[in-house]
């Protein structure tokens, strides 16, 4: 019998430690918020849940840690995005986790307290059933009285009603005392009636521990009934022997009781087996998936930024997957998120770089200012704006600098090129209140053309001079009249020539074209039309020249015969011709070049 309770007894604590190993990776916290694992704990009852208050903070924290973790590295990175140097960085706790921390520090104080005061009464017990066995040593030892069974009956009843021991004077002390209680019956005359009396007390308490365990079946939780059935076991073993004829229908009925619990376990752990299996593939192939990322390569912040919100998915994915078995699951997480890690390694290590690069941009642009800074104060306006803007066009192409000094570098820049344009703006200002006033003189100006043409005064050369010479004279005139006040100069010009008799038509026609040419550069696109204008008469004279030179090649071949002298004659008057055409072309481009 012993040997069979002994089988059962390490079958129970096999099972109690199974059921554990197997649910330490079923409860899943990885799919709760922050928020929802911070309210569970703060709901969590220590008391109902005390076997199972470290399986659930040690998966509550590592989620929540991990939860933690994701946060910083998208405030880390959005951080270094914004120009941040990761020195610099600062993770600071928001009032989620302080609340996280403290709730969860108050349940390990809470476990902590609870078992060393299970260990406190657990020595205290044994203290008492130490002084038990004494008081039995004692009682054994003494002349027997009508005193000594009432004392023995006590001595009983007290160590029933004392609590466990720890466990390691548990046997032995066990071993003490049931040695003791059999010399004490055995030293008194009425052994066989108080052992058979003693016996169907017992038997009574036997019957009562097997009504238990049946009613264990109806348990919803398999690991709880496990452990009941653990405590009962070790009621009924420490309760004593009942009679003999009842001792094997008694032991079977408490078997048959205990192997339905066991059936149940079985098929428990079946049901919980086929789902960490499933969720073994399931984490094999996320992990496949994770290692695409740690070879990640990218020189652009974007695609850094994207590949961290699939690689932020993917540990999303890891924490619903489920629980697998135990001696699978630490490696798997180990190797999973030492992927996690490099990933985000090589991320840093691009960051980094990044920084380093991003210092030697601040260098560049404190050059610029240096040297915008050098010219700021300059007073050839025209020469330094377009040096101002070189130095503006290169600022753009230079790019990002540490976040910190970003305002301030910009600024430093923008106040020497806001210094110098501001100067500038205030010389135009000064400077367009003088050409207004010659706008005013040109507009006196052409009238008086106007009613000179309109006079009978001759129109000679010398007066046309006389008039350009004071419209030369006047000056500048405000942009937006440029264009206005050259046309009327020119259309009463105009008029002049064509009322003069003196000017002859070469001279009428070099004066037109020059007036042309000053209509041109009066206007936006003038210089580009010039441009054209001035390489198709190049082309012309090019080819003019070209064709001359062939006309005199020509004549050096012909001969001195009456017929050669005729040809000759044709080809000076073709060459002849052609010298008077470049002559005019030569006019015009020297006017198109004036």
């Amino acid at each position: 019998m012993t040997d069979k309770k002994d089988v059962m007894e390490n079958e129970l604590n096999e099972s109690i430690n199974l059921i554990d190993s197997v649910e330490e990776h079923h409860e899943e916290f990885g799919s709760f918020t922050k928020e929802e694992l911070v309210k569970f704990l703060e709901n969590f009852n220590l008391k109902e849940n005390l076997t199972k208050a470290q399986i659930f903070l040690s998966q509550i924290k590592a989620s929540f840690d991990n939860q933690v973790f994701l946060e910083r590295e998208e405030a880390l990175q959005r951080f270094i995005t914004e120009g941040g140097a990761e020195a610099d960085f600062e993770f600071k706790k928001d009032a989620l986790t302080q609340r996280f921390e403290k709730v969860f520090s108050k349940i390990k104080i809470d476990i902590t307290e609870h078992y060393n005061n299970l260990e406190k009464g657990k020595q205290r017990n044994l203290e008492i059933k130490n002084s038990l066995l004494e008081r039995l040593r004692k009682l054994i030892a003494a002349e027997e009285s009508s005193l000594s069974l009432e004392e023995f009956k006590n001595i009983q009843d007290e160590w029933k009603k004392t609590g466990h021991v720890p466990v390691q004077q548990s046997q032995e002390l066990w071993n003490n005392y049931k040695a003791l209680v059999d010399i004490f019956y055995n030293n008194r005359t009425i052994f066989f009636e108080l052992k058979e009396l003693d016996r169907k007390k017992n038997l009574e308490s036997k019957k009562e521990i097997c009504e238990k365990v049946e009613k264990l079946v109806e348990l919803e939780s398999v690991n709880q009934a496990l452990k009941e059935l653990k405590t009962l076991h070790e009621d009924f073993r420490v309760i004593g022997p009942v009679p003999k004829e009842e001792q094997d229908a008694l032991w079977n009925r408490l078997k048959a009781a205990s192997d339905k619990i066991y059936e149940k376990r079985k098929e428990y752990l079946s049901s919980i087996k086929e789902v960490q299996e499933q969720n073994l593939v399931a984490k094999l192939a996320i992990i496949e998936k994770a290692h695409t990322f740690s070879s990640f390569e990218s020189g652009r912040i974007d695609d850094w930024r994207v590949k961290t919100a699939e690689m932020q998915k993917v540990q999303e994915e890891w924490n619903k997957s489920g629980g697998i078995s135990q001696e699978k699951a630490k490696e798997l997480s180990n190797k999973f998120w030492e992927i996690c890690k490099v990933y985000y390694r090589r991320k840093n290590d691009f960051f980094k770089e990044l920084d380093k690069k991003r210092e030697e941009n601040l260098q560049r642009k404190v050059e610029l200012c240096e040297k915008a800074e050098a010219l700021k104060d300059t007073v050839d306006f025209e020469k330094v704006a377009r040096e101002l803007k070189d130095l503006q066009a290169r600022w753009e192409k230079i790019g990002q600098v540490p976040y910190k000094q970003k305002d301030k570098i910009f600024n430093r820049f923008k106040e020497a090129c806001d210094h110098f344009f501001n100067r500038k703006r205030e010389q135009v200002a000064e400077a367009e209140k003088v050409f207004f006033v010659n706008l005013e003189a040109k507009n006196t100006l052409i009238k008086e053309i106007e009613d000179f043409v309109a006079g009978t005064e001759a129109k000679t050369v010398e007066k046309l001079k006389a008039f350009q010479a004071t419209w030369d004279a006047i000056g500048f005139v405000p942009r937006d009249n440029k264009k206005e006040i050259t046309d009327k100069f020119n259309a009463v010009i105009s008029k002049f020539i064509d009322a003069s008799v003196e000017i002859g038509q070469d001279a009428k026609k070099n004066i037109r074209l020059s007036l042309e040419v000053a209509s041109l550069k009066a206007t936006s696109d003038g210089a580009d039309v010039l441009k054209k204008k001035e390489q198709t008469l190049q082309k012309k004279v090019s080819g003019i020249k070209s064709e001359i030179q062939q006309y005199k090649t020509n004549i050096e071949f012909f001969g001195r015969s009456k017929g050669a002298e005729q040809m000759k004659k044709e080809i000076q008057s073709n060459i002849d011709k052609l010298e008077i055409e470049l002559k005019e072309l030569s006019q015009e481009l020297k006017i198109l070049k004036s």
